[in-house]
């Protein structure tokens, strides 16, 4: 069987989520998985200013970026003119596939349109990358859609979608999240001090921090605290931050993510759909200021309500008070834990090669 995932640079979060698909789809016998970055096969010349703008809104001017994410969701169908008709046609011709999985909505959009304009018979599954969902995710030709959490699923009925159409799995997070912890990381990440939490501090793909400065001064002030922050790939937030708060060890772009997330009792960062999803497999209660993207709002929601981290305030004055006050409750930490636990239990163990095959079966039979 083979199967294309179609995913895009908008955050890192989608690309993540693909390979984290991949991975698990890859275990199977007889499947071979191959990722695309949509915008680039589409839009080749035009991808890179796509991408660019998307992390402009998203970071200096993102009422902007609300408005547009709202208003995309308005909009059911999508233009396919005969040159897109026909990229999409080499895709699949291509790689010769058996099935579409897409973790954006455009591609869902646009592959579900390809889909009526050829008649064409190839299932697509849609996997949701947030809590919150807007319209601009669903599309009439989408097989089975893969979200969350049960709020998702509810949201995806109210807007149509029947019930049998949609799975609760979680968002895919890689298998090394789910692993349990290895020794031998770098000795900054063991504690040296029984007394010391461990901090770990991380703004998303696009390396924002999740806060202002006083929570990140008040971390390096904190005398029984080991913080890391993790920049990616944002250059100058790494110097600046190794410049201000020279207790707090900075590190750029790492592949450890996972090893760093198990080795911290707290993460404070963005509510991002995969970075909650990894620190709920990781067993890492959350801390995070009250966010203004619309789809981290929903996010954020769900780690209140479920009990997986303390969701502050972003007017709060005393942040760094508070974030110390969390790290001093060990019984409400092992409590978040427990609940994570409970989240995870919770999925449906299905995939979209699962629900094919069963598919096939029903049809037999």
């Amino acid at each position: 069987m083979n199967i294309v995932i179609l995913t895009g640079r908008f955050g890192m979060g989608h690309v993540k989520c693909a390979e984290a698909i991949k991975e698990s789809l890859e275990m199977k016998n007889d499947v071979t998985v191959h990722t695309v970055d949509f915008m680039d096969w589409i839009f080749p010349k035009s991808s890179k200013a796509i991408y660019g703008g998307f992390s402009l809104l998203v970071s200096k001017v993102p009422r902007i970026y609300n408005y547009l994410n709202v208003a995309s969701g308005k909009y059911g169908k999508v233009p396919l003119k005969k040159a897109l008709v026909r990229k999409i046609d080499k895709l699949i011709d291509e790689y010769d596939l058996d099935m579409i999985i897409s973790d954006i909505p455009i591609s869902g959009k646009y592959i579900s349109a390809y889909k009526d304009i050829r008649k064409c018979k190839i299932p697509l599954y849609t996997y949701i990358t947030d809590i919150t969902v807007h319209e601009e995710w669903i599309a009439d030709n989408v097989e089975k859609y893969f979200v969350g959490d049960v709020s998702t699923k509810i949201a995806l009925i109210e807007k149509g979608v029947p019930s049998n159409k949609i799975h609760i799995t979680g968002i895919p997070v890689k298998s090394e999240f789910h692993k349990s912890f290895e020794k031998g990381i770098k000795p900054a990440l063991v504690k040296t001090e029984a007394d010391k939490k461990q901090v770990l501090i991380m703004g998303g793909g696009l390396g924002m921090i999740p806060s202002d400065d006083n929570l990140l001064q008040a971390l390096n002030n904190m005398k029984n605290v080991n913080a890391v922050l993790i920049a990616g790939k944002n250059i100058k937030l790494v110097e600046m931050a190794k410049a201000k708060f020279p207790n707090i060890e900075v590190i750029g772009y790492t592949d450890r993510v996972a090893d760093f997330m198990k080795a911290s009792d707290v993460i404070v960062t963005k509510p991002g759909g995969i970075t909650t999803f990894e620190a709920i497999a990781s067993k890492t209660p959350l801390y995070v200021v009250e966010p203004f993207l619309e789809q981290e709002k929903g996010n954020a929601e769900f780690i209140r309500i479920k009990g997986l981290g303390r969701v502050v305030d972003k007017d709060n004055k005393n942040k760094g008070a508070d974030l110390q006050a969390f790290l001093n409750n060990q019984d409400l930490l092992l409590e978040m834990k427990g609940n994570m636990q409970r989240v995870t239990d919770s999925f449906e163990a299905v995939d979209p090669v699962c629900d094919f095959e069963m598919g096939e079966n029903r049809i037999w039979a």
